[in-house]
């Protein structure tokens, strides 16, 4: 943050999920740029703990918190963690998850279970467990990463798809009940996104494709947007696509 630039997030504590890397990671660092403190959710303990040493040798301060999303005392846990140790929760990332491209034949009920969990469990169990705190501040400030694959059915990816759609309706509802007690919901629908993101299970390392894509960082900048809007103003959706990518 350069000299003299009024940091619109200080004082406020972020929660991110799936902030190991990829979008969760580029996200902590760009709200921690803007003066948020940062908690860190995901499964891997290692690597979490490389993006808190990179918030906090840019100057910010940033919380690990590891735990499966899918598992109610990890999501419990975390919020809590983040209230007691930063102060506060104030804005809610969701951003974890997975995707398998194939045709539904290749499908299991596994594959079925895992993405759905993975996506759409782990939204429930923190937006569940972080909206009564919210509810009482009459405050704060949830975002869902989704995917336009929550805006419109695509070729292969039909899990995926009911996964993200998913997404997209439990936030619009969200928005419904709580914008009257001050709380505001948006949601990020990004195209494709050049990260690890379904390496092995639809997308080949080294696909020049990829090249083409949305950065992470183009995504944060989406969110960083959104949450820092002004008191009166709130950004229910922001839809995302790479120039590569046709409607």
């Amino acid at each position: 943050m350069a000299a003299g630039t009024e940091q619109v997030l200080t004082g406020q504590s972020a929660l991110i999920t799936g902030a190991s890397r990829g979008i969760g990671r580029a996200v902590a660092l760009r709200l921690a740029r803007e003066g948020a403190q940062v908690a860190l959710f995901a499964r891997t303990v290692s690597d979490l703990e490389q993006v808190a040493q990179e918030v906090e040798a840019a100057g910010g301060r940033a919380l690990v918190v590891p735990g499966d999303g899918r598992k109610e005392e990890d999501v419990v846990r975390a919020i809590q963690e983040t209230i007691d140790k930063l102060g506060s929760l104030d804005i809610l990332v969701i951003n974890a998850g997975v995707g398998k491209y194939g045709p539904l034949e290749s499908f299991s009920a596994s594959d079925y279970d895992w993405i759905m969990e993975t996506n759409m469990r782990s939204t429930f169990l923190f937006a569940r467990h972080a909206v009564p705190y919210l509810k009482e501040r009459r405050r704060g400030h949830l975002v869902v990463v989704a995917s336009v694959a929550g805006k419109k059915g695509l070729p292969h990816e039909a899990v995926y798809c009911a996964s993200k759609h998913a997404q997209v309706g439990f936030a619009q509802a969200l928005d419904y009940e709580l914008r009257p007690v001050g709380v505001k919901v948006t949601t990020i629908a990004p195209g494709g996104v050049n990260t690890h993101f379904a390496l092995g299970t639809g997308r080949t390392p080294g696909d020049p494709k990829l090249a083409e894509m949305m950065d992470a960082e183009d995504v944060a900048e989406a969110v960083a947007f959104a949450v820092t809007q002004p008191e009166k103003a709130r950004i229910i959706e922001v839809v995302m696509r790479p120039m590569s990518e046709p409607l």
